[in-house]
């Protein structure tokens, strides 16, 4: 499972996000269990909205609104691996919204399962292994890999 926060200033989805969010329940590979969208207004208040109308979910935001909101959500997604059994990888914290969000600004979260990862995880955790780590290779280093072009 893995949370994904998307930021964006305003209090609209981008349309290109937004098409590409719709375009995921094609993909069986990656199945998604929630999604909520947050807009933190100029005021600092914080406003939440199902994110159905981007990405039919089974959860309509009720998952992510309590993982984000539950003061033990850090200790949840980072939880100790070190037997390896039911996890693939060492979760990292989930930041909290209102303090990494600026005032215009919004987030659209999402709960996904990577179905692909399945049969993975299941022989890790009928195996001997363990998971290390893992992360996600950030944009400028896909840059300077040649992986993807600047901006």
């Amino acid at each position: 499972m893995q949370v994904l926060l998307i930021g964006f200033e305003g209090d609209e989805v981008p349309l290109g996000i937004g098409k590409k969010l719709k375009e995921l329940r094609a993909n069986d590979q990656i199945r998604a269990l929630d999604v909520l969208t947050v807009l933190m207004r100029r005021n600092r208040t914080i406003e939440r909205q199902s994110g159905a109308d981007l990405l039919p979910a089974a959860h309509s935001g009720e998952l992510l609104d309590r993982l984000l909101r539950e003061s033990s959500a850090s200790a949840v997604m980072g939880e100790s691996t070190s037997g390896g059994k039911g996890y693939l990888f060492e979760g990292d914290d989930i930041p909290q919204l209102r303090d990494s969000m600026r005032a215009g600004t919004g987030v659209v979260a999402l709960l996904l399962e990577h179905r692909w990862a399945i049969p993975l995880r299941d022989a890790v955790v009928n195996s001997e292994a363990f998971p290390v780590r893992d992360g996600w290779v950030g944009r400028r280093a896909l840059q300077r890999l040649e992986l993807i072009a600047e901006r």
